[in-house]
């Protein structure tokens, strides 16, 4: 996030100025006060500078809620292969993606677990999981169809990963001590994110609107009162950086033609965290 403490050095310039001559030429200059080495430091995502809004307090902690997620999805999959015959298109590619996705989800429990318990952690008991979120027909279910309507597997195992992803991002705070599992942690959160990837592809195939990133203009997928919490805070239009400003987008030479860099642009380039009880909520939901 230094990059970002970069950008918003913009804001303590004369915006009138800028917009009124050469707007992007304005900014540009702005960032050459910055020496050469500054800007190279600021080329990796800083994650010292993440916001303390989303990490737990310990790395056992940080590491039980990954667990658990990474458990949540590999079962999940795990039901899905076995349904019965039908259930997947005739595609053939599209289970051997889901097959793919289960066993990375099995490789990332082995590790998290074997961290566990080289951290002299406990390692946190496997719940009952009920995809339907009934929790054992003891509530009504909102997802009643889910291993029998493709497209309603579809939707779940898109909310799924893109929890996954923003429960990673919420943990590098509690991790960052420790930089080989903070690594290890990114690097299946870069998975994670892949596979997020490629589930919002194949909807997108399907007929779904919805890109392969996190946007503005995806058709909502969520259950009011139920999953919504997986995509709260995701559109923000603003980023900052604590005792700055927030980042003048606007007088940015950036985004895409047709494409509005407040209202789109801005909630697409950037991925917000969830915090460990928001992570908890959609856990809730399909445990018992």
């Amino acid at each position: 996030m230094y990059l970002l403490k970069l950008l918003a050095e913009l804001a303590t310039t004369d915006t009138t100025q800028l917009e009124q001559s050469a707007p992007r030429r304005a900014a540009l200059e702005s960032l050459g006060r910055f020496s050469a080495k500054t800007l190279a430091a600021a080329l990796p995502l800083g994650l010292a500078a993440l916001p303390a809004q989303a990490g737990t307090t310990t790395i056992l902690d940080s590491l039980g809620l990954a667990l658990q997620l990474e458990r949540l999805q590999e079962a999940f999959y795990t039901q899905a292969l076995a349904a019965p015959a039908g259930f997947f298109p005739a595609d053939a590619t599209i289970r051997t993606s889901i097959v793919t996705m289960q066993r990375q989800q099995q490789q990332h429990i082995t590790l998290l677990t074997d961290a566990i318990i080289n951290s002299g952690g406990p390692v946190p008991a496997r719940p009952n999981y009920d995809f339907t979120g009934s929790r054992n027909s003891t509530q009504p279910a909102f997802f009643a169809s889910v291993f029998s309507n493709f497209d309603d597997f579809l939707r779940l195992a898109q909310l799924l990963e893109d929890t996954g992803v923003r429960a990673y991002k919420g943990q590098v705070e509690s991790l960052i001590s420790n930089d080989f599992i903070l690594q290890t942690a990114l690097q299946i959160h870069s998975t994670e994110a892949r596979h997020a990837a490629r589930i919002r592809i194949i909807r997108q195939k399907r007929g779904a609107v919805v890109k392969p990133w996190p946007s503005p203009t995806d058709a909502s997928i969520t259950v009011a009162g139920k999953t919504d919490i997986v995509y709260s805070g995701e559109n923000a239009l603003e980023q900052s950086v604590p005792s700055y400003r927030p980042v003048p987008f606007r007088l940015l030479p950036i985004g895409f033609p047709g494409t509005n860099i407040l209202t789109q642009g801005v909630p697409e380039a950037f991925d917000e965290p969830l915090n460990t009880a928001q992570a908890g909520t959609i856990l809730g939901l399909f445990t018992y």
